[in-house]
């Protein structure tokens, strides 16, 4: 049984006539009533009364009618979703994203990319880079957002958009009024970062040691409006991503922070293999968006 000998013995079932479902399939009576009998013999039943006005189904023919109407309808609707998924129409996007871009243009590209493909659902998995990457490699997670280039081969990373430090400071900080503050002006100051696993805060303490300055870390934490607050409470300073600076502005002075190298640039990375049909567009949104922020 397949799905086109259903499709005609619909045809027949409706026409109540062979040779008007012939018409009706534009094809002729003897392939048609070939196709019937090899169902027949299929299902081992008889599904029509054949007589001279036409064609009646029999009991077990009307029960057929049902699900094969079901079975044809279904498989239409799941045509064209496959179709549309193809197309980049329906489907899902499951996004990991480290705890300091949900402040940025995430928020507004995911509002936007819902706007403009209602079909596709989306779910946020908040992860660090590493867990991300490993989400990536497991097949968890389609796309990932973070200020570091993967190193894995089986992985690609591609720039969404640049992005600069910032140093968050007290308002009674003796270098709050700078307007640019160096690596070597963060020598033994106490330190409120992200937390030691972000490869942010990993390449910012390697630059400190390079250039011989001394750290002193107080405290870390993986949400960055924690480390505002305790910035803004005067228990130390933070370099940051430049999108944390609209938080606390009464209690934190924001200092662009100056060092060879060093940026929060932020990477959309995805598997080399992967099928990309409904990430690329959304990477590409959040490109267009920071593009015009």
């Amino acid at each position: 049984m397949n799905l086109r000998q259903l499709e005609y013995f619909i045809a027949v079932a409706e026409e109540k006539n062979f040779s008007r479902a012939a018409e009706r399939l534009h094809m002729s009576q003897p392939p048609l009533s070939q196709q019937i009998k090899l169902l027949e013999d299929r299902l081992g039943v008889r599904l029509f009364d054949r007589n001279r006005q036409g064609a009646k189904l029999t009991l077990a023919g009307e029960m057929l009618l049902v699900r094969a109407r079901a079975i044809v309808s279904d498989c239409n609707s799941t045509e064209q979703i496959v179709r549309r998924a193809a197309e980049g129409l329906e489907g899902f996007i499951r996004i990991g994203i480290i705890n300091s871009l949900l402040h940025g243009i995430l928020p507004t590209a995911l509002r936007r990319f819902r706007e403009l493909k209602p079909n596709i659902d989306w779910s946020l998995h908040e992860l660090l880079p590493d867990r991300q990457e490993q989400a990536l490699l497991n097949g968890d997670i389609d796309i990932g957002f973070s200020c570091n280039r993967t190193s894995y081969g089986e992985l690609k990373s591609f720039l969404a958009y640049p992005q600069k430090l910032v140093a968050a400071l007290p308002l009674t900080h003796a270098l709050a009024s700078r307007t640019v503050i160096g690596i070597q002006d963060i020598n033994s100051e106490d330190l409120i970062m992200l937390d030691g696993r972000s490869p942010l805060t990993r390449e910012i303490l390697a630059s400190c040691r390079k250039a011989g300055v001394g750290t002193r870390i107080v405290h870390t934490s993986t949400d960055p409006t924690v480390v505002l607050s305790l910035v803004g409470a005067g228990l130390g300073m933070s370099i940051l991503p430049a999108n944390m600076q609209g938080f606390y502005r009464d209690r934190v002075s924001f200092i662009s922070f100056n060092a060879d190298g060093l940026n929060a640039d932020v990477y959309a990375t995805v598997c080399r293999d992967a099928d990309l049909t409904v990430a690329e567009p959304f990477r590409e949104l959040v490109t267009s968006l920071a593009g015009k922020a």
